[in-house]
């Protein structure tokens, strides 16, 4: 075990982690060696630790010392954990906060092959999951839940129970992913208020979008599950078992599972064929000396004055062969050292591989940023492992005591560097633009008409962009443009809020997702407070329904751009712009901010109390109330501070 980079089994009794589950882990398979989909797990990772303010240690020193803990391994369970550090008693952060690392190796678990060739039985867990929307999708370490619906069966023949929201909606297993499929459409749990959005998850998401299947993720309930043709739970360690039995209800493994299942294989031997196979045979010079001197002493026993003038010939091959063997002896040591030697030094190397480059272009990069290797060696290995062609294009970062053999399956594999950028929940376009703007990696092709060239581009027909682009941490690779980055954010955008409207709520005000979207960018800028979303979703709703003004602030604000020097006077309330809705009726043309998947959701799920109002408290959070009278008196406590 590793903790913070030493070997250990001590952490600090104070550690957060330990004190309030406060952190983050991830479960790795390690085979031969290597941490499957290693990229992939960091790379959530880091993107969680940026959803819960965790400061990431950063994916090249995990690299590392993954490396180091597990390159021994044959077949074993990485588990990755980071939590806030040491932060003393009390749920307020830190003012310094040092994450913890704690790395371990556990043996693989001994399940049969059965499982997934012929599937397993599960059950319907009593234990329901909560709705906590700030922490779904992420794999933090508060795990109660699933230990509780664990502990509800001891039958060995049930090798999985399946879980339900408070809403009784089908979330996920007690450690899997799920999976169902009806009339070959594949679907799974849209996650966006619990669960565990899983690697392989995403991995199978993939797979099956690449090869044309269909995936929807949306909120569905116990009957659709048993409705099913074919159901399938996965995780990183298990990969896919199909599930035959759940409630008494029977099931076959079915043609897309198998298919899938398939897919993944090729993906697996792909990623692990992809390193270049390395050979450990000694040469053995001391038999091979052997066997030259017995042939030379066999020879000379049958010598004779008729074949003396062989002699000089003989004597001429033996020393041959003796220069040839300690040759060779010498090459196979240098062929090792070439295998097995760091040609990376102390510090992180990066180099470039260009379009057009050749392998003597390479190899000269290489020198020129002081890789330690002979180029005849590297051109050996590469052509052994029939890799010479197959070095990709792409920047890429070498770290310290990486062998030439590990360096060129990077290439070949095509892992090149990748940056981050984010865009929070709540930012305008513009700020989004400054933000792309300022990114020194990225290229930058757009102009002072940005609005007009990104709407073009994208081929986008809502008549701003403001609010299309999904707020997220992106990562990018060198030479990645400023649109290529906006037409991934402006995509997936249009992926969340299609799978949100396809599961809103009946009897909405709102009519079309551009609305809803709208909708959910005021409820973003209105509040942070991640359980208050769906009662301000609530109020807006039945405002709308009843045609009151919405009243809110932060349209005003946007109407007011430029102008707006951090305080709403009465004159701007009055002031017509066709964002003030106090003045408008329904909702503004375009959306404020761009709204995050939970703010998209209340929008679509908004409460069903009778509150028409809500008024800060100061801290962050709203009083609500259903009535003037409530309203005016929470005014007077809050606002007004008179009793």
């Amino acid at each position: 075990m590793l903790i913070n980079g030493a070997y250990s089994h001590k952490i600090d009794q104070t550690d957060r982690g330990f004190q309030y589950g406060d952190g983050l882990f991830e479960t790795i398979a390690i085979i031969d060696g290597q941490a499957s989909f290693l990229e992939l797990h960091l790379e959530r990772l880091e993107k969680d630790c940026h959803r819960l303010k965790i400061p990431y240690p950063g994916t090249l020193l995990l690299r590392s010392e993954v490396k180091l803990l597990t390159k021994k391994s044959k077949k074993a369970v990485l588990k990755i954990i980071l939590t806030r550090g040491v932060g003393g008693r009390g749920y307020r952060q830190p003012d310094n906060i040092n994450t913890t690392r704690v790395l371990s190796v556990h043996p693989y678990p001994d399940y049969p092959d059965s499982y997934k060739n012929l599937g397993i039985h599960a059950r319907l867990c009593d234990v329901r999951l909560g709705l906590t929307p700030a922490l779904a999708g992420i794999k933090h370490l508060n795990r109660l839940e699933q230990i509780l619906a664990r502990s509800e069966w001891s039958d060995p023949s049930i090798q999985e129970g399946i879980m339900l929201d408070i809403n009784d909606h089908v979330i996920e297993g007690t450690m899997t992913n799920l999976f169902y499929v009806k009339d070959d459409v594949i679907y799974t749990a849209a996650l966006t208020l619990s669960g565990v959005s899983g690697i392989m998850r995403g991995i199978i998401i993939s797979l099956c979008r690449d090869h044309e299947f269909t995936v929807i993720e949306h909120n569905f309930k116990q009957a659709d599950l048993l409705a099913a043709d074919e159901i399938f739970v996965c995780n990183s360690i298990i990969d896919i078992w199909p599930i035959t039995e759940l409630a008494t209800t029977q099931f076959h493994v079915g043609d897309k599972t198998r298919q899938i299942q398939a897919w993944l294989t090729q993906l697996q031997d792909e990623q692990s064929n992809l390193k270049p196979v390395i050979t450990d045979q000694k040469f053995n010079p001391v038999a091979f000396y052997k066997s030259l001197v017995d042939e030379l002493h066999f020879t000379l026993k049958r010598l004779n004055t008729h074949v003396r003038s062989v002699i000089s010939k003989k004597v001429c091959i033996t020393t041959a062969l003796l220069s040839l063997a300690l040759g060779s002896y010498w090459l196979n040591l240098d062929y090792q050292n070439a295998l097995h030697q760091p040609a990376v030094g102390c510090n992180t190397v990066t180099i470039e591989i260009s379009k057009g480059d050749s392998f003597k272009q390479i190899t000269n990069k290489l020198l020129e940023q002081q890789v330690i290797f002979k180029p005849f060696w590297f051109r050996v290995i590469t052509l052994l492992n029939k890799t010479s062609n197959k070095l990709k294009t792409g920047e890429y970062e070498l770290q310290p005591n990486q062998t030439l053999p590990e360096i060129i399956a990077l290439f070949v594999q095509g892992k090149t560097k990748h940056y981050a950028i984010t865009f929070p929940e709540g930012w305008t376009f513009k700020e989004l633009l400054a933000a792309i703007k300022n990114n020194p990696i990225l290229e930058h092709h757009l102009n002072e008409n940005a609005s007009e060239q990104v709407m073009s581009q994208l081929g986008i027909t809502a008549t701003a962009p403001e609010g299309l682009f999904f707020p997220d941490t992106y990562f990018f690779e060198k030479h990645n443009t400023d649109i290529e980055l906006l037409k991934r954010a402006y995509n997936k955008m249009q992926q969340v809020l299609a799978q949100e409207w396809n599961n809103k709520a009946d009897n909405l005000p709102i009519k079309t997702p551009y609305e809803a979207l709208t909708l959910a960018s005021i409820i973003e800028k209105e509040t942070a407070a991640v359980n208050e979303r769906p009662l301000i979703a609530g109020v807006f709703s039945r405002r709308l329904q009843t045609g009151m003004l919405l009243q809110t602030d932060p349209t005003v604000i946007y109407g007011m751009n430029d102008s707006y020097k951090g305080n709403i006077t009465h004159n701007d309330l009055i002031t017509a712009t066709p964002y003030n809705t106090y003045i408008i009726k329904g909702l503004p043309p375009t959306p404020i901010a761009t709204p995050g998947q939970a703010a998209i959701n209340a929008a679509l799920h908004p409460d069903s109390s009778n509150n028409i109002y809500f008024v800060a408290r100061g801290d962050g959070t709203h009083v609500f109330s259903a009535t003037l009278e409530e309203h005016n008196l929470a005014v007077n406590n809050f606002q007004r501070k008179k009793p």
